[in-house]
């Protein structure tokens, strides 16, 4: 099959989901082409023809009539969707013209219905770059040592989870935060001033902006926190390095750290989790749910159904 997939060239988990999807088509045996929707510049692979429309957040005008099938992926959250004033509109604006919406998570699937018929397939990861690394021996410290890496932005952030930590820290004296891929000034700012003013820094020992090597980052702590609600997005990268991953957002397949998105129901999960860590092998996790590769092979499948 070939796929011509439109999306932006952007530092965003959207992006990189969607290289991720296309590399593992290549791997299945498909071909593919990822374009920049708004001036058709070619990002990656070149086909002169293709079976199917792939649309990641918009698609060029000069397609609209090309008699393709067409699939949108739902990479963001419905909430934040409408939150940020443009997605959820462009979404409704070029729906009439899609055959069905493809989501990750299961709970987003009913709203994306109500818009349009909506597959669902498992939120995936490249299990080849995401993965344990051996003799990695500089650790982050703390015990355990608790890394916060989402994009910052409005309500996304880590306040709560740095609430958390302050009663963490109590039980456990060598808990230490890590936080990382904050990317705008005034919100750097505002958490210099909350760990100056709490004395925070008792206990936060990182205030960074993005890392390059990831994985690396990953395998360098003992666990991942998210504080997304009510999905999670990239954090799952961590399973991939055999990290465990915590989030309100989270509750796949009877996963035994769950939580609210609450100071303390934050702190008494990430103790539970570190009294208890041997509890889960998280890359197996990562082979067993979140296997982009297994992704890719449901999707193409119901691309079949439209050809």
């Amino acid at each position: 099959m070939n796929l011509m997939h439109y999306v932006k060239k952007e530092s965003s988990g959207l992006f990189r989901s969607t290289l991720e999807l296309a590399v593992y088509e290549e791997k299945q045996g498909h071909k593919v082409e990822l374009k920049e929707p708004s001036s058709e510049a070619p990002l990656y692979g070149r086909l002169t023809d293709w079976d199917v429309d792939v649309i990641h957040s918009q698609m060029p005008i000069t397609q609209y009539h090309n008699g393709k099938p067409r699939f949108m992926w739902m990479h963001g959250e419905p909430l934040s969707s409408v939150g940020n004033g443009v997605s959820m509109r462009a979404i409704v604006d070029l729906a009439p013209m899609m055959d069905a919406f493809i989501c990750m998570r299961r709970e987003e699937q009913i709203v994306w219905n109500s818009i349009k018929k909506t597959y669902y397939v498992p939120k995936g990861i490249d299990l080849d770059m995401y993965k344990p690394l051996e003799g990695i021996t500089e650790r982050l410290s703390g015990e355990p040592a608790v890394l916060y890496i989402e994009n910052w932005r409005g309500q996304r952030n880590p306040l709560y989870l740095c609430v958390a930590m302050q009663e963490v820290w109590k039980k456990y004296p060598k808990a230490r935060l890590h936080l990382y891929n904050c990317q705008d000034q005034r919100m750097m700012d505002t958490f210099r001033a909350l760990i100056d003013h709490n004395k925070w820094s008792t206990f936060i020992r990182t205030l960074k902006g993005p890392e390059k090597d990831v994985n690396t980052l990953y395998n360098r702590v003992d666990m991942v926190v998210s504080c997304l609600y009510p999905l999670y997005a990239r954090g799952i990268e961590a399973f991939g390095a055999g990290k465990a991953f915590l989030g309100a957002g989270y509750r796949e397949c009877d996963y035994p750290w769950t939580m609210e998105l609450q100071p303390e129901a934050m702190a008494k999960t990430i103790i539970d989790c570190w009294e208890n860590y041997d509890k889960i092998d998280y890359r197996q996790w990562a082979i067993n749910h979140h296997d982009v590769a297994e992704s890719v092979r449901q999707s193409i499948e119901i691309y079949g159904r439209y050809l």
